[in-house]
């Protein structure tokens, strides 16, 4: 793409006050003419192609469900697919090209080649939002030209065919069983007296979720963009609450697919991961973001001078500025490096002749074949803590824990229809829970955050037992700066990260829980009173939509296991929270736990954590409370929160570096330092 495959050199020219990209015009014009076939294809397959038609059985009750409307409509999802994330980039990349003009002079500039002799000058601002803009249309069209020709050659029927298409012929007067299993071919045994034409052949295609594979695309685009373009160290995690608010709407719009009798639940997750893969393959692949500068794409030239070693391709050294003297190349000997040849990790110790070459900066550097590995800096280093990051971090834990209790204790479910000659309803009811509540909350939450306090105070003892220099955070609060140990500023990550990932994962449920609005495997009994399917059900075909639980009263606040309750299925509130507290628990003990006397106690703890999550998640099922796929759908949301949330709390974390003591003490402190 334009501008996007050429990374600016690592030391530019600095003839002039603007450094410069060189591209034609033909590649603009290739790129325009590639986005118009992709269009012409998208148009051809979305209105000219018929899907494939397909029969169904009589007794196949997924086809079934009554017609209802629409609650995100087709035009609001791709309004939301393509704006929002436009916008947000077109606001951002503005704001950055206002910043960048304050602050600094110098700026990469595109050098257009119109032709032979002529050319144009484009700036920043014009060249990031063309890249960014073309290739997400890129991808956007790729994922929408999936998603029809799926749902062309596979004809899958959606849940509530029956009810659009309106067949000719009449499952309910079907009396024989082997009529009632026979499969009806379309114009042989049947026809649609629906007249209009586009929602019959709409009828045909849910397979996949064309809803969920547009939201996903868009909003993982979004999510990525804010990951690596919001990069200002006062937001802390402000900018990971705006990318869980994106996934949460995103969630949302995909399970009321389902609720809506659109699609199956396997339509959305196949939906999910094709919008999601092909976003992160043209953000990281075509889009190309590794290879610029952590302002993402690139605005300004840094003019200070290079101190750090250079490696030179081909020539197997380091090339050193005059910055470096003999000291340290001296102390160069003490790192870690990896030899030619050699996939070990060994101390680099000269001879008596080799040292007499460390005089020679050059001649020094040629004894290290590759790349540093690990550096063990000789002194204790600082990390500056902003004020204002805490207070962000406090206002994002605020704003993750409150929608979710309303979501928990105000908003209701909706009021799904349910077949009654379902027997997957029909459940007895329970009578106790194997794993209630309270015992859920010390199991996922209490117990991860005790053995998080003792590792960290474990770790800063060996710290100060093997005289370490730790990390010192400082944090300056007006005039007065404060110094904050290791081990506070360490916790203090671990436990807001912690409660951050606990925050999203009870927010995201909550969300599925009432916009889904799933039944319970105790529903029947547990609304109508009734235990037997020839009690309650008259007509195997009746739909009921309008009913009214026993119970259920018309209450702001919802009451705990009541009326409400029952149709809050899906996902697994015990199964989330089980595996995202002790998945991250057991994520946190593989990393940290690496001392090597104490042996494979480690994995034993971290295979009891899974052990505990899954049994929990078991019970779910054992005692009526859940259906399988509501469990599974829990145990996989929860164990994605753990994963990014720790992935994110390592990158955050700050690593003690071991102090200058005696020759001795340094290297048993290196030969046991696995903890670090």
């Amino acid at each position: 793409m334009f501008a996007s495959q050429y990374p600016p050199p690592l030391n530019p020219p600095r003839t002039t006050g603007q450094h410069h990209h060189k591209e034609t015009i033909w590649r603009i014009l290739l790129d325009i003419i590639s986005l118009i076939i992709l269009i012409a294809i998208a148009v051809i397959i979305n209105f000219v192609a018929k899907p494939f038609t397909r029969g169904f059985f009589c007794s196949d009750t997924s086809i079934q469900y009554p017609k209802q409307d629409n609650t995100i409509p087709t035009s609001a999802a791709v309004i939301l697919s393509i704006g929002l994330p436009i916008i947000w980039m077109w606001i951002t990349e503005i704001c950055k090209q206002i910043y960048f003009k304050i602050y600094e002079k110098k700026m990469y500039m595109t050098y257009v080649e119109i032709s032979y002799l002529r050319a144009i000058f484009v700036y920043p601002l014009v060249r990031n939002l063309y890249i960014l803009t073309v290739i997400f249309f890129y991808g956007y069209l790729a994922t929408f030209i999936l998603t029809e020709i799926a749902k062309n050659f596979v004809g899958e029927l959606r849940p509530n065919f029956l009810a659009v298409c309106q067949p000719t012929y009449n499952c309910s007067a079907v009396t024989s069983l082997s009529q009632f299993h026979s499969y009806l071919q379309y114009e042989s045994n049947y026809t649609c007296q629906n007249t209009d034409d586009s929602a019959v052949r709409d009828a045909r295609k849910a397979f996949f979720s064309g809803h969920a594979s547009a939201i996903f695309y868009g909003f993982v685009w979004l999510i990525m963009y804010i990951h690596v373009s919001w990069s200002w160290r006062h937001l802390g995690i402000v900018g990971h609450l705006f990318q869980v608010g994106i996934a949460i709407l995103a969630f949302y719009i995909a399970y009321t697919r389902i609720s809506d009798f659109q699609h199956n639940w396997y339509d959305v997750l196949v939906g999910i991961i094709v919008g999601s893969f092909i976003a992160f393959f043209t953000f990281k692949f075509i889009l190309d973001w590794r290879r610029y500068t952590p302002q993402f794409l690139p605005y300004i030239v840094s003019s200070s001078p290079r101190t750090s070693p250079v490696f030179q391709p081909g020539h197997g050294d380091f090339s050193f500025s005059n910055s470096y003297n003999i000291d340290f190349i001296k102390k160069i000997t003490t790192i870690f490096f990896v030899m030619n040849n050699s996939n070990s990790v060994r101390r680099f110790s000269p001879s008596k002749q080799q040292q007499q070459h460390l005089n020679d900066s050059t001649t020094a550097m040629r004894w290290i074949q590759k790349p540093l590995v690990a550096v063990r800096s000789l002194q204790s280093t600082t990390q500056e803590i902003s004020l204002l990051k805490l207070i962000f971090d406090g206002f994002s834990i605020l704003l993750v824990f409150s929608p979710w209790l309303i979501f928990k204790y105000l908003v209701k479910p909706i009021r799904r229809s349910f077949l009654c000659s379902d027997l997957n309803l029909y459940h007895p009811k329970p009578i106790k829970t194997a794993v209630p509540t309270w015992l859920l909350v010390i199991y996922a939450v209490v117990i991860p955050v005790i053995i998080i306090l003792c590792s960290e105070g474990v770790r800063w003892y060996y710290l100060v037992r093997k005289r370490a220099a730790p990390m010192i955070y400082k944090i300056q609060i007006r005039s007065t700066i404060y110094n904050i140990s290791q081990w506070t500023g360490n916790l203090y990550i671990s436990l807001v990260v912690f409660a951050f990932a606990h925050g999203v994962n009870s927010f995201l449920t909550n969300v599925g829980k009432v916009s889904v609005g799933r039944l319970r495997p105790h529903f029947i009994p547990s609304c109508f009173n009734k235990f037997s399917y020839t009690d309650f059900c008259n007509d195997p075909n009746q739909w009921i939509s309008n009913y009214t639980c026993i119970g259920e009263s018309s209450t702001v606040l919802k009451e705990k296991d009541g009326a409400y309750d029952i149709r809050q299925s899906f996902p697994s509130g015990h199964a989330s929270t089980a595996f995202c507290g002790l998945m991250f628990l057991a994520l946190y003990i593989h990393k940290i736990w690496r001392y090597r006397n104490i042996g494979l106690f480690p994995y034993v703890l971290e295979m009891g954590c899974f052990a505990l999550a899954a049994y929990i998640s078991i019970t779910r099922v054992t005692d009526h409370r859940h259906h399988p796929t509501d469990v599974l759908s829990g145990a996989i949301l929860g164990s994605v929160i753990a994963i990014i949330a720790f992935h994110y709390m390592i990158k955050s974390f700050k690593q003690s570096i071991l102090s200058q003591v005696g020759d001795g003490q340094r290297n048993k402190a290196v030969e046991n330092d696995n903890m670090l």
